[in-house]
């Protein structure tokens, strides 16, 4: 998969992102680099990487290299997340803020990737989901708007995932609980 996103990239570079590297490397506990693509590029290397995985039902959000320390972002994300650097706090009851959520998933559980290749899916996902409180607080808003972003990112996307991708052991106490001191949850 790396070659065919190399192909691509010749044809549409995509930008790296030091501002998203940095947030990527607070998870992955390693330098990373980030990258985000073009529209154009993204969906010509999308649509090639699901025609090679037999075009199962895929909705490629990004892409980790474990072994060149490298994330590579489609553009919707690469949006939400340059809102949230830039500290812009998206609108109530928007769907802006279940984007945002969602680029927070996309990015954490990529550099989870990154720090831990072989970390079963199930279990970065729900490590994932725990990571959108953490960046809330580290841009300074208040802890109901953590809570509300928390909770999109876990109602919105997690629960809604297929239950392949999910796992019982990821709830408030279980055993992937990265604050089992701490009732919040996500």
């Amino acid at each position: 998969m790396l070659a065919l996103r190399d192909g691509h990239a010749e044809e549409a570079a995509p930008r790296e992102r030091e501002d998203f590297s940095e947030l990527a490397a607070s998870i992955a506990g390693d330098e990373v680099t980030v990258y985000c693509w073009s529209g154009e590029g993204w969906g010509a290397f999308a649509g090639q990487y699901a025609t090679v995985r037999g075009n199962e039902e895929i909705s490629l959000k990004g892409l980790a290299d474990t072994a060149g320390n490298r994330i590579d972002l489609e553009p919707g994300v690469c949006t939400a997340l340059r809102g949230y650097v830039r500290r812009y706090r998206p609108p109530a009851l928007s769907f802006e803020n279940f984007q945002l959520a969602e680029a927070l998933v996309v990015l954490s559980h990529h550099a989870k990737h990154v720090e831990s290749p072989s970390t079963p899916e199930v279990d970065v996902e729900c490590y994932a989901v725990q990571q959108v409180r953490p960046y809330i607080r580290a841009a300074g808003w208040e802890p109901g708007y953590q809570t509300e972003l928390a909770l999109q990112a876990w109602e919105l996307g997690y629960t809604q995932l297929p239950p392949q991708a999910r796992t019982p052991d990821c709830r408030n106490g279980g055993p992937l609980d990265e604050n089992p001191d701490s009732d919040a949850w996500p």
